[in-house]
């Protein structure tokens, strides 16, 4: 039993209930909810900068008569709970990533795992342009073949590494026969769902 609990008893404790008596408007209250919802209410709060019994009382106004307040404050906390992840989304997605690597001053490019180019910005356009002379003035990425010194995978896994900053790495650009050698700086793209990293070419 002892071991079971050891094992599981991080799991467990967002679903333990936790009675709680708070003031909420001119009267306490006592409730009992799961502390994982205590856990959200309390974020709410601090975002509202206000307290856990103002959030209570504020979605208690909203009920309907008769209605049950412990389970409006968990349909409280999972609504709260999915626009930050809405939010999020919107800001790690394909066109979140696109305009990191526009917003970049320098050449700069965003790449997946299969070695396609996600984005990339006219300073990328002009760095490869002005290392192989018979590149077309009007040249797009179409045609650049990427590969970098070191295993997409593990670039990814020294990425992902808690307090891992960006990962110097080499280059290699290659169009028709044509090939550009360099070093670049990787960081992990904004991306959920899909490993890619984006690489911001450094000068020679």
């Amino acid at each position: 039993m002892d071991k079971a609990v050891e094992t599981h008893g991080e799991e467990d404790w967002a679903f333990q209930p936790r009675f709680r008596v708070l003031r909420v408007g001119a009267t306490r209250r006592g409730i009992r909810l799961e502390e994982i919802f205590w856990s959200s209410l309390q974020e709410i709060a601090d975002e509202k900068d206000c307290s856990v019994g103002d959030v209570i009382e504020a979605c208690e106004n909203r009920l309907e008569q008769g209605s049950n307040l412990t389970s409006a404050l968990r349909v409280e906390t999972v609504s709260h709970l999915q626009g930050e992840l809405d939010l999020m989304r919107a800001r790690t997605g394909r066109q979140a990533v696109r305009n990191m690597v526009m917003a970049c001053p320098s050449p700069c490019f965003a790449l997946a795992g299969d070695r396609q180019l996600m984005a990339h910005n006219p300073p990328f356009i002009a760095f490869v342009q002005s290392r192989l002379s018979s590149l077309p003035s009007d040249a797009t990425a179409r045609g650049v073949r990427l590969s970098l010194d070191i295993q997409f995978s593990e670039l990814i896994e020294k990425l992902k590494m808690k307090g891992s900053g960006p990962a110097m790495v080499g280059f290699v650009i290659g169009v028709d026969r044509q090939l550009i050698r360099g070093r670049l700086n990787a960081i992990l793209a904004p991306l959920a769902g899909l490993d890619a990293i984006v690489g911001f070419i450094l000068p020679n």
